[in-house]
């Protein structure tokens, strides 16, 4: 039986907790970031053969011949989840999982892109899913989230599969953290 195929960009950093609960849930998680220490860790939390490190930035040459590979190796994604301000290179990702019937994205931005924010262009076999990150406002100060809240908003955006999600708050948009 084919296992699910899940690919996190930027997945050892704030959706660290995401990969871990993709994996959790039983994908093979093919996460893109640039640290091997975090790779390794990432890899320690979670069960075996299900972390697959695709060690390459975002903006770099190499990232889709490791794409690719990744794709060859386990097969089109079912699922992307990508913090990702590149996203000329995300679209071309979407493209190249071109093999997926269909297959879930789920962008994830942060505040000032709720307000102005470019077009993305998706492929047909394409769920396009969008989730803002916002601040939090404690005690009469605001602050920006943590790992620990974003990961969680993700993650529920994954069992919910709504159209758009803001974690925290974005209005009164002057009160956000400077």
């Amino acid at each position: 039986m084919k296992k699910n195929h899940a690919l996190v960009i930027g997945g050892t950093g704030m959706l660290a907790g995401v990969s871990l609960f993709l994996a959790e849930e039983g994908y093979v998680v093919s996460v893109i970031g640039r640290t091997a220490a975090k790779f390794e860790r990432l890899k320690a939390d979670s069960p075996p053969n299900s972390i697959f490190p695709v060690s390459v930035n975002y903006y770099s040459k190499e990232l889709f011949s490791e794409v690719g590979k990744a794709i060859a190796e386990r097969g089109p994604f079912d699922l992307i989840v990508s913090w990702t301000p590149n996203y000329r290179a995300l679209e071309k990702i979407c493209e190249m999982n071109d093999r997926a019937t269909s297959f879930r994205l789920i962008h994830v931005k942060g505040s000032r892109r709720y307000f102005e924010d470019e077009e993305i262009r998706i492929t047909a076999n394409c769920i396009y899913e969008k989730v803002f990150l916002g601040f939090v406002k404690e005690n009469g100060n605001s602050r920006w989230l943590t790992h620990e809240e974003i990961a969680g908003g993700v993650i529920q955006q994954i069992a919910d599969k709504t159209e758009d999600r803001i974690i925290g708050q974005l209005h009164p948009y002057s009160e956000r953290p400077r």
